[in-house]
């Protein structure tokens, strides 16, 4: 037994780490990003969402045709390698000034699928090498050391910008993310001795192969599972109130935030709050109530947050409401949701762990982004001062409550007879 806690804590020690380095890594340059973006027209934003729901329905299709190959566990790692490389390309077209207006737009598209593929592989590889119990003792620490690693990079970025400069930042991301791909080495090794353990196979050419597929294999082996289909209907209710929060936030920032400084200095702040705030829910009270409530009702807290502050912020819209709106919901997000959403995956089969995953989020999350965006548009067109959007929360929120009790139960379903807990 001591053995195996031992060889647990390692799993959680590695898995911190390298989720520090991939959220320090993203989150250094997403102050940036947002800053940028506000230099042109708040009104292109839907066009840019677009685009990146275009650039990720081909990243994803290309991910699943690489794993029909074997080896996935390998393949993790040389995905960060070559997200790490790009971030360096962008680095040299920034200092040599190429094009600065495409090559942001650019920029914005690749750190958007940046964020949710890299952040989407490294959970696979967790619910590959952990069973649904292990995952819920060391599923929250692992979030926390994620959490740690965002505060890292915002603070970075406040502190060192002005310095090294925007180059300076990729360049430090880029290094951040090397990191992540080293510890993850650890980690996979960690995690295969905790499987030698528990009887299961250790290498990975040991384990089946999935047979040849299609492009859009995950999003096939979704619409076969209901279960996976409720999981992508939260992840896209998810990306829906993420974005509509997102749009508010823009042209408010704009107004009352006139300089790219300024507006850096500002987002820099509101990562910061917010990951200080889900490192508290993630060390203190993601752990005990996934453990306790199970993942369906803990995933209830995202939907009524996100309520609120959308009607909040549309019904009396200022700089303080906006931070203390979006440091709550996104605290909720990451501090509750990641954790019981990537549960979820857990209880599935190891093909749907990495294809269907994979799917779900970054094809189905971009595309809620992407649907959002216009819809927003829509809603606003209807009726001046965002009443459309209050009224249209509440049935919006009740669908996604549904879904998260839905999902609740069929966690517990699949659940082997041995791992079987209160929820």
């Amino acid at each position: 037994m001591l053995v195996h806690r031992r060889r647990e804590l390692l799993v959680a020690l590695w898995g911190a780490g390298t989720f520090a380095a991939i959220l320090a890594s993203n989150s250094a340059f997403r102050p940036v990003r947002d800053a940028l973006v506000l230099d042109g027209n708040p009104d292109q934003i839907p066009a840019l969402f677009t685009a990146t729901f275009l650039a990720v329905s081909l990243v994803s299709p290309a991910w699943s045709a690489l794993l029909a190959r074997g080896g996935r566990r390998r393949y993790v790692p040389r995905a960060f390698h070559a997200f790490a490389l790009c971030s360096v390309g962008f680095a040299g077209l920034v200092h040599a000034e190429v094009a600065p207006v495409a090559v942001g737009r650019v920029f914005y598209i690749w750190s958007s699928v940046f964020n949710v593929f890299v952040v989407s592989v490294f959970w696979s590889l967790l619910a590959d090498l952990l069973g649904p119990g292990a995952a819920r003792r060391l599923y929250g620490p692992i979030a926390a050391g994620g959490t740690a690693g965002g505060m890292l990079g915002p603070f970075l970025t406040k502190m060192l910008v002005d310095t090294i400069r925007v180059p300076g930042v990729l360049v430090m991301s880029a290094v951040l993310l090397e990191l992540g791909a080293a510890c993850l080495v650890a980690l996979r090794r960690a995690g295969e001795a905790l499987e030698r353990e528990t009887g299961a196979p250790a290498r990975d050419d040991a384990l089946p192969e999935p047979a040849p597929s299609s492009a859009a294999s995950g999003l096939a082996q979704i619409a076969r599972s209901p279960y996976l289909r409720a999981l992508a209907g939260y992840v896209l209710c998810t990306a829906t109130a993420a974005t509509f929060m997102y749009l508010e936030q823009a042209p408010l920032a704009k107004a009352l935030v006139p300089s790219r400084e300024a507006r850096t200095e500002l987002f820099a702040t509101i990562d910061l709050w917010t990951n200080m705030g889900t490192f508290v829910v993630q060390t203190f009270l993601a752990g005990p109530l996934l453990a306790w409530l199970g993942p369906g009702l803990v995933m209830f807290a995202l939907p009524l947050a996100q309520c609120l502050g959308i009607t909040a912020l549309v019904s009396a819209p200022s700089l303080d409401l906006l931070v203390c709106a979006q440091v709550a919901t996104r605290a909720v997000t990451h501090g509750f949701t990641r954790p019981a959403r990537e549960l979820l995956f857990t209880v599935v089969d190891r093909d749907d762990k990495y294809r269907a995953k994979n799917a779900i989020d970054t094809v189905v999350y971009r595309f809620g982004d992407f649907a959002a965006s216009w819809l927003h548009l829509g809603l606003l067109a209807l009726a001046s001062g965002g009443a459309a959007l209050v009224a249209a929360t509440i049935p919006f929120v009740a669908v996604w409550l549904a879904l998260a009790a839905a999902l609740g139960i069929g966690f517990r379903r699949r659940l082997p007879p041995s791992t079987q807990e209160p929820t």
